[in-house]
């Protein structure tokens, strides 16, 4: 299977997208992808038989994961490792 994103004309803006392509664009599988439809974090809609979803929903749901990681702040695990591996070590900070 190409993995690569056909977009038609740069001047086109492309406003729905096919599963298959909306997981390329987000880096998911297609189990992910339909979690994320069915709580309500990407929004579709159904032309005829097939399922599209909206290129802004994708955008804001990345937006959403940005801002989220961006909130965490810095993971306590990677202070915790780096102290136990100076500890073994032996080097005092």
């Amino acid at each position: 299977m190409n993995n690569h994103l056909i977009l038609p004309d740069s001047s086109v803006d492309v406003l729905a997208v096919t599963p298959r392509v909306a997981k390329l664009m987000i880096g998911c599988g297609t189990t992910r992808l339909y979690d994320l439809l069915n709580h309500g974090e990407l929004v579709s809609y159904r032309d005829g038989k097939a399922r599209k979803i909206l290129v802004a929903s994708l955008r804001d749901y990345i937006g959403r994961q940005l801002a989220a990681e961006k909130s965490k702040g810095k993971p306590s695990w990677t202070k915790r490792a780096t102290e136990a591996r100076t500890a073994k070590k032996g080097i005092r900070s």
